[in-house]
């Protein structure tokens, strides 16, 4: 009686007899795509406040702007903002629309951090450059 029971458990348990998922190299690839967007998520937080610590860049996003009061504020922000998203995007992972708009977001970011990749070093030239940063005198 007992191995009938488990005999039955453990064909009505097995896995072995399910059809494979037809999504599952959509869902890999989702949750790849959210990682990544993790990261970007996060050098993206570091540089925009290594800048506006030094005062020389203003944010433009007037929500996040008003939340920049001390790198708490905008932690907070950033995380809850990427994570409510994220919980969405990974929730509908097995559809083709949120694969796309992964794809979307991670094509914008990479582009948000070529951005970063050319500000920072042009910022440093002209915050170095006396004549951009020291007083003016009058001839």
């Amino acid at each position: 009686m007992r191995a009938l029971l488990l005999t039955r458990i453990w064909r009505w348990a097995d896995i072995r007899g399910l059809p494979p998922c037809p999504n599952a190299p959509r869902s890999f690839r989702a949750v790849v795509l959210l990682a990544v967007l993790a990261v970007l998520n996060a050098f993206d937080l570091a540089f925009t406040h290594s800048q506006l610590a030094r005062g020389n860049f203003a944010e433009a996003n007037n929500i996040a702007a008003a939340m920049a009061m001390g790198a708490t504020g905008m932690i907070a922000y950033k995380t809850v903002l990427f994570g409510l998203g994220a919980s969405i995007l990974y929730r509908f992972r097995r559809r083709w629309e949120s694969e796309a708009g992964l794809w979307l977001l991670t094509v914008a970011y990479s582009g948000l951090m070529i951005w970063w990749l050319i500000y920072l070093p042009t910022a440093e030239l002209c915050l170095g450059d006396p004549a951009a940063s020291a007083p003016r005198v009058s001839y």
